[in-house]
């Protein structure tokens, strides 16, 4: 019955269907192979986004500093290593309750980054009193959300070196401007001795003369106020002179033996004690002169730090391979504000000082290649100068 019913209609059926048919595989192949590259490409473009990220999240992972990656609503997407090894794991937390916060800071940097779309730079102190640069840098993230990249690196030691190199820039514009005065002291002091001399022999001639024995008093006030001027001519000379004065191996145990009757006579004339404890020490490089000098302007420091009836202490010594000369006072003690000036030239908390007696103590040490350095307490002040012990 098929075979009559397909003869009858001439096979004409089949030619239309075939026709029918192989159009829509062609077209299926045709859209099948369009829809095949668009999902392969889609996949693709999958695929490098996500090699992107990666990248992207390794860049960032190599950063220095601390970084977090944060969104419109505050919240945290990303954060490098560094960041969750100080502030732990806070990705989808919002940024303020890593800083212990219950809501957004005022004037928030964030927000100002987001609204003027514009790179913001502060300085901010974050715990235990570290100095950080902070900077905010919004961008747009693939899918269109705005984020901003907040990252900061820990500046501390940077900012506290830009402050010693300045306050050294400081000291040496200062120290230069003291070197200046040194050298006009210098140039002047031979040339004033001279005069002075002259002066004060001129008014022992006329103190001794009969008809000036009236002025006598007068006479002997003005060789006084002499004598208190050249020695403040001779703490110039010994504070502007660089170059060390000829040293020999000897004890400073002999020196302070020498000096001892002399301050033991200020001691008495003030109404004060004074006590020596020599210790075993070496012989070392020392210019007799120059030590006797520092020994005597710290031990008279001593002196005018203490009311009557203390005791000054003197003490040699040996600690970490240096000799050690040390003066104890019974004095106040001295001033946080204070000892940050000591050894300033021209610095004096005495109403008649000239600020160049503890100076010159400084610069012998230095050419001694001493160190001199102090503790003080309330009823309590101890001045210790190092001496190297050279072989």
């Amino acid at each position: 019955m098929f075979d009559r019913w397909l003869s009858r209609h001439n096979y004409s059926f089949i030619y239309s269907w075939t026709i029918v048919i192989l159009t829509y595989m062609i077209c299926g192949g045709v859209i099948g192979h369009l829809l095949k590259r668009a999902f392969d490409e889609q996949i693709r473009s999958q695929e490098a986004l996500i090699e992107e990220q990666k990248r992207l999240h390794a860049l960032l992972e190599s950063l220095p500093g601390f970084m977090i990656v944060i969104d419109e609503d505050y919240k945290i997407r990303f954060a490098n290593r560094n960041y969750i090894m100080k502030y732990g794991n806070c990705e989808g937390k919002f940024c303020y309750e890593v800083g212990d916060k219950r809501r957004s800071c005022e004037n928030c940097s964030i927000e100002k980054a987001f609204n003027n779309e514009l790179p913001l730079h502060s300085e901010e102190i974050i715990r235990s009193n570290r100095v950080y640069e902070v900077t905010f840098q919004p961008f747009c993230d693939i899918d269109g959300s705005k984020l901003v990249i907040r990252t900061f690196y820990d500046v501390t030691e940077r900012k506290e070196a830009e402050q010693e190199l300045s306050r050294l820039h400081s000291e040496m514009s200062r120290l230069e401007r003291l070197n200046i005065v040194g050298q006009m002291a210098a140039g002047i002091a031979h040339e004033i001795r001279n005069p002075m001399t002259t002066v004060r022999g001129y008014l022992q001639l006329l103190g001794e003369k009969m008809e000036f024995q009236a002025l006598r008093t007068t006479l002997d006030l003005m060789v006084e106020e002499l004598d208190r001027a050249n020695s403040i001519i001779t703490e110039f000379l010994s504070f502007v002179r660089n170059s060390p004065m000829e040293s020999h191996y000897q004890n400073i145990n002999d020196i302070l033996r020498n000096l001892y009757p002399l301050l033991e006579a200020d001691a008495y004339s003030q109404n004060k004690k004074i006590k020596l404890e020599a210790g075993v020490t070496p012989d070392i490089l020392l210019n007799s002169k120059e030590i006797s000098q520092l020994i005597l302007n710290l031990s008279r420091n001593g002196f005018e730090a203490m009311r009557a009836g203390g005791t000054l202490k003197l003490s040699t010594y040996i600690a970490d391979q240096q000799v050690v000369f040390s003066v104890e006072d019974e004095g106040s003690g001295i001033s946080g504000e204070t000892s940050e000036k000591l050894g300033t030239p021209f610095f004096t908390t005495k109403e008649n000082g000239t600020g160049l007696g503890l100076v010159t103590c400084y610069n012998i040490a230095d050419r001694h290649k001493a160190k001199i350095d102090f503790k003080s307490c309330s009823g309590k002040t101890t001045f210790f100068v190092r001496f190297p012990v050279t072989a």
